[in-house]
């Protein structure tokens, strides 16, 4: 054999062996032509199809398609920053009723195609979460939608009071914090209707005329504390952050109540307030957040006063 003849067996061989090794590439990696479920938000009235903001303690709802792709489909899960949501919480409902499963397993026709109407309650915290539905077939393929919902609250408002030193001159010491109007204590004076709290004078008007510096509920309203690292209170929790109504309404719970007695043992009573004091103030179905500012004491008179921020 010459040389020229064996170089060209040589380079047949070797183009054959090419050609082995890629069919061998082929049957061990075969191109997946598997077509997934699809999967997709209808627009009806009452539904959403994006994006959205809900009120806190709210629902919100999806009318949702799919169809099988290639193999039949197997289950719908629900799932909110990438957990499923627990079904025994009741937040899910299909079609009006409680929700069952999740996943939910797809049985009968519905392994081809089905419509869900699906109500969820959102989270409760105020803040944006994404809520999956995840359609998945019985080979294991999925498609599926998502939607960012952002929880919302009621703004709230604010206002600055200034609680007078009850024993001061006539007409003061409560205050209404619907206004942050400086009113009476005593109910022959009309502007004590519309107080919340109220401030508990001095000691002894004949022989110990120190300021108390106490405070107390008036019209039927309750004072609580909050405090920090306190009764399910943050270490970090801060009055400025506090920017819904909702907020103040979940912190009622929080609350460290009263534990003093008035002089007459008829109304609970603080501590002596000091700057940097919280406390949470119902009356009612209305809730009150208040930051002592400042607490200005006196010595030559009775015109000493705190000054609140209140959230209301």
């Amino acid at each position: 054999m010459n040389r020229l003849t064996f170089l060209k067996l040589f380079f047949a061989f070797g183009v054959f062996s090419l050609f082995l090794t890629s069919c061998g590439d082929d049957v061990d990696n075969p191109i997946d032509t598997t077509t997934p479920p699809s999967v997709k938000l209808n627009e009806a009235l009452g539904y959403i199809t994006e994006d959205s903001d809900v009120a806190l303690g709210e629902s919100f709802s999806v009318y949702l398609s799919a169809a099988k792709g290639s193999n039949p489909m197997y289950t719908l899960t629900i799932l909110e920053d990438g957990e499923k949501i627990d079904i025994t919480t009741d937040r899910i409902s299909f079609d009006g009723s409680v929700g069952v499963a999740n996943p939910l397993l797809l049985l009968q026709d519905r392994v081809n195609a089905f419509e869900q109407r699906i109500t969820i309650k959102a989270h409760p915290t105020i803040e944006a979460k994404t809520y999956e539905f995840l359609v998945t077939d019985d080979k294991g393929h999925s498609s599926k939608v998502s939607l960012i919902i952002n929880v919302v609250g009621t703004r709230v408002n604010t206002l600055e009071g200034q609680l007078l030193n009850q024993s001061g001159p006539a007409g003061q010491g409560g205050l209404d914090l619907d206004t942050g109007a400086s009113t009476g204590t005593l109910s022959t004076n009309p502007s004590s209707k519309e107080a919340e709290i109220r401030d508990e004078g001095i000691v002894d008007v004949l022989n110990d005329q120190t300021w108390k510096q106490q405070i107390s509920g008036m019209n039927g309203s309750e004072i609580k504390y909050i405090k920090k690292g306190q009764n399910g209170i943050s270490e970090n929790f801060s009055f400025d952050d506090v920017l819904f109504k909702e907020q103040i309404v979940a912190l009622w719970g929080n609350g460290v109540a009263f534990t003093n007695k008035s002089t007459d043992g008829q109304r609970d009573v603080s501590e002596k307030v000091q700057a940097g004091d919280i406390f949470i103030v119902k009356n009612g179905e209305k809730y009150y957040l208040l930051y002592t500012a400042d607490v200005v004491v006196t010595t030559e008179n009775n015109n000493d006063y705190y000054l609140f921020d209140v959230k209301l």
